[in-house]
C-alpha cells in the first residue's frame, strides 16, 4: 500500500495506520507510544510552549527560569483562602497542630510533685523555654510591679521543656485524596452544614501529614531524692508510650521517652553548691491539619426506564421515578 505522503512528525502514514482499537476507548499505559492517526496535518496538537523550550536562548537570561505546579489544591500550602483563586472545594485554614502538640506534650508534667520530709506534696513548676532561659529564670531578680519589692523568684526543684527537632515522617503517611466524612453509626456523615437545603452539604478531612517533633525536657534539684522522685514520675507515664489529645487530630498521637541523661558525679565537690540536673529526651508523632474537603450531598435520585439498552435506539422514556436518599452519600 502506497504511503500518503510525509507526516509532521517525520513518520510515513498508511491508509491503514490506526489497526484495532482498545473496546476501552483508551489506552491504560500512563506514557503509550506516539500514535499519529487522525492528526491534522498541521500538527495542531503541539501547543506550542513544551516543544519551544527546547530552542530557547537561555545564556542571557537569569530569572523567570521556573515556577511552581501544584495542581492540586490540597499541595497549595495555604492557610487562609485567596479571594483571587476561590476554591469551592476545599477550604484553608490554619489548623494550630503544631502548637497544640507543645501544649499537650508540656500538659504531661504539669501535675509533678515532691514530698517533703513531713510528708507534704509540693508540685514541681513547668515552664516553656530553653535550658538557658530556664536558668535566666531562675537567677534573675523578678521583682513586683507594686510598692513592696518582693521578688519573685522560681524556687529548684523545677522543670523546663522545649522543641527541639521536626522530621517528617513517611512510615505514617496516608494519601491526602483518603478522605474521611466522619460517619456516624448509622454511616452518614456528620459533618454537615444546611446552604441551600438540609444537610446539602458534607464536610471530610485527611488524616494529615504526619510530623515527629523531638522535645527536650529539663529537671533541677538541690536533692537526689528529690530528682528519684520526679524521675519515678516521668518514668511511670511512658510505658512504653504516652498519649496526648491534639485539637484537629482525630487520630492517635504518642511521645515517647527515647532517652534519659544526668549531670551525677561520683566527686561533686565540698564547696560548690551542687545542682542535680537531668534530662529527658521525647518524640511527639503527630500530625499537621491539611485543608478541609467541601462537597455536595446527594439528596435525591432521578430514575428513567426506557424501552432500549442503547443509547442510540432510545425512542421513549417508559416512567420516571424520583427518589429521596434517606442517608447522605
Amino acid at each position: 500500500m502506497k504511503p500518503i505522503g510525509p507526516n509532521p512528525n517525520g513518520y510515513e502514514k498508511n491508509l491503514d495506520a490506526c489497526g484495532d482499537m482498545s473496546p476501552l476507548g483508551r489506552s491504560e499505559n500512563i506514557d503509550p507510544p506516539p500514535g499519529h492517526c487522525d492528526q491534522p496535518a498541521d500538527n495542531q496538537n503541539n501547543t506550542g510552549d513544551i516543544n519551544d523550550d527546547w530552542f530557547d536562548e537561555f545564556l542571557d537570561k537569569k530569572v523567570g527560569l521556573g515556577s511552581a505546579n501544584n495542581s492540586d489544591p490540597m499541595q497549595a500550602g495555604h492557610i487562609v483562602n485567596d479571594p483571587n483563586k476561590y476554591n469551592t472545594q476545599t477550604i484553608y485554614r490554619y489548623s494550630k497542630s503544631i502548637r497544640a502538640t507543645d501544649e499537650a506534650v508540656m500538659d504531661l508534667f504539669r501535675d509533678l510533685v515532691v514530698i517533703d520530709d513531713d510528708g507534704k506534696a509540693h508540685p514541681v513548676p513547668i515552664i516553656w523555654a530553653t535550658q538557658e532561659r530556664a536558668v535566666a529564670a531562675v537567677i534573675q531578680n523578678n521583682v513586683r510591679k507594686d510598692e513592696t519589692l518582693v521578688v519573685d523568684r522560681i524556687k529548684l526543684p523545677m522543670l523546663a521543656i522545649s522543641a527541639t527537632e521536626y522530621s517528617i515522617d513517611t512510615n505514617r503517611y496516608t494519601y491526602h485524596r483518603a478522605i474521611n466524612y466522619l460517619r456516624d453509626l448509622k454511616g452518614k456523615p456528620s459533618f454537615t452544614a444546611s446552604e441551600r437545603y438540609e444537610n446539602d452539604t458534607v464536610f471530610g478531612v485527611t488524616r494529615g501529614l504526619p510530623l515527629n517533633i523531638g522535645y527536650t525536657l529539663y529537671a533541677w534539684t538541690l536533692q537526689v531524692e528529690d530528682m528519684n522522685q520526679i524521675l519515678e514520675q516521668i518514668v511511670n507515664k511512658f510505658s512504653p508510650i504516652a498519649y496526648i489529645k491534639v485539637r484537629g487530630v482525630l487520630w492517635e498521637v504518642t511521645v515517647k521517652l527515647e532517652s534519659i541523661a544526668n549531670n551525677l558525679e561520683t566527686e561533686p565537690g565540698d564547696a560548690a553548691l551542687r545542682v542535680v540536673k537531668f534530662q529527658f529526651s521525647l518524640t511527639a508523632e503527630t500530625y499537621v491539619g491539611q485543608p478541609i474537603v467541601k462537597k455536595k450531598a446527594v439528596l435525591k435520585t432521578k430514575i428513567d426506564f426506557v424501552n432500549a439498552l442503547n443509547q442510540a435506539e432510545i425512542s421513549e422514556v417508559l416512567e420516571r421515578l424520583e427518589e429521596s436518599v434517606e442517608g447522605l452519600s
